[in-house]
């Protein structure tokens, strides 16, 4: 006679093929099923996520993605959340993003010491309810994919986390094309060869005859080791901020901007040359340095892309404060706001633009200059006598 079965048993009559499932409750099976259900989650599933939430890292890449279904959307620390960002500065239960009655989509940044930056927008903790609609940023301009009208993503900054919220139907970009990487560096190698001999034969007008061979060492080989170095350096930058090694795509950088210079120079200062004008060769520094800063500012956004807008107001910054420091020493110097009187450029006569000036007119300018050069000797010998009367004391 067989005793009562015990549990975990198998039933008579064949073994268990597994471990045997515990018996669901008897509310359970008399709950009665909806059956509109099914039909609902596989009309969730195809209208596909609501929303799609990225977590960022320094570099702007993509840490974390977690597609979201429906609404709401929990941020925080605590593990119960459907977005959990480790970060001491972020609470447990930091931000929801929830529907509102209306059914758009709101974010609501719930109690805590910290609150949500979108922007230059600060959301306080514990503040009121913000429509995503008034956080999303306004479409890129040109034609986005497909025939979205929803604004581009939002991005908010939580302690020191960076997360990106994508909406459905947002405005996406064109698709980019991709360059032809063999025929874009033979372009650059053409480039840099050019460069190699405009700077070779400025060697050659500059040296005299008779010079020696160590003279032709520096724009023979420290220059293309210098251009090399320097692409090298900023490849290993763009390895380390966005983990590709472009040497090549600084390499196309650097080589039309050493480009302009020398034809920025040459230009103006011939320019100054034949037309008589010295605002030619004045132009020269202010043309230069806004050509070198650009080139910084095309290596800057390769290393850091996401920060394009705030590396050009760097540089645009840095070029006023520049020019205004250098006009302000050459008044303090020489009294006259650009250092160059005159160009150095000696073109032949019969290319000149103007007429040469008469040699009584050249006479009477000279002579214009006189009590400026007394005022400056006065000055100069006053200044030595002082100084030779302190060394004496």
């Amino acid at each position: 006679m067989n005793g009562p079965q015990q549990a975990g048993e198998p039933p008579p009559g064949g073994a268990a093929e597994g471990p045997v499932a515990p018996a669901a409750p008897e509310a359970a099976l008399q709950e009665p099923v909806d059956p509109a259900a099914p039909d609902a989650i596989a009309e969730v599933a195809m209208q596909g996520p609501l929303a799609l939430a990225e977590l960022l890292d320094r570099d702007g890449r993509v840490r974390l993605a977690v597609p979201v279904a429906a609404w709401p959307l929990r941020i925080g620390r605590a593990i119960d959340n459907e977005v959990v960002i480790d970060d001491p500065h972020v609470a447990p239960h930091h931000a929801v993003v929830e529907q509102a009655a209306d059914g758009a989509a709101q974010l609501r940044v719930l109690p805590g010491r910290n609150g949500v930056r979108c922007g230059r927008r600060q959301l306080p903790a514990g503040s009121a309810a913000v429509p995503l609609s008034a956080l999303a940023p306004p479409p890129a301009a040109g034609p986005a994919s497909g025939s979205s009208t929803t604004a581009g993503p939002i991005e908010l900054t939580l302690g020191h986390t960076r997360l990106r919220l994508r909406l459905a139907g947002e405005a996406l970009e064109p698709e980019r094309a991709l360059h032809d990487a063999g025929f874009g560096h033979l372009r650059t190698l053409g480039l840099a060869l050019l460069l190699w001999l405009w700077i070779l034969a400025e060697q050659a007008i500059t040296l005299d005859p008779g010079s020696k061979a160590a003279d032709w060492i520096s724009p023979l080989l420290a220059v293309p080791a210098a251009l090399a170095g320097w692409c090298l350096v900023w490849g290993l930058a763009s390895k380390l901020f966005q983990h590709r090694f472009e040497f090549w795509t600084h390499l196309a950088v650097v080589v039309p901007g050493l480009l302009g210079l020398e034809l920025a120079t040459f230009v103006l200062q011939w320019a100054s040359a034949l037309s008589g004008w010295p605002g030619f060769a004045r132009l020269v520094t202010g043309v230069n340095s806004a050509i070198a800063l650009f080139t910084l500012w095309g290596h800057a956004r390769l290393v850091l892309p996401h920060h394009r807008r705030a590396l050009g107001w760097a540089a645009g910054a840095a070029y006023v404060a520049g020019a205004a420091i250098l006009l302000g020493l050459n008044q303090q110097r020489s009294e006259r706001w650009f250092a160059e009187l005159y160009s150095h450029v000696l073109p032949p006569p019969a290319l000149m633009w103007h007429t040469p000036a008469p040699r009584e007119a050249f006479v009477e300018r000279a002579e214009q200059l006189k009590p400026a050069l007394d005022k400056s000797t006065a000055e100069a010998a006053a200044e030595q006598k002082d100084r030779g009367d302190d060394e004496e004391d």
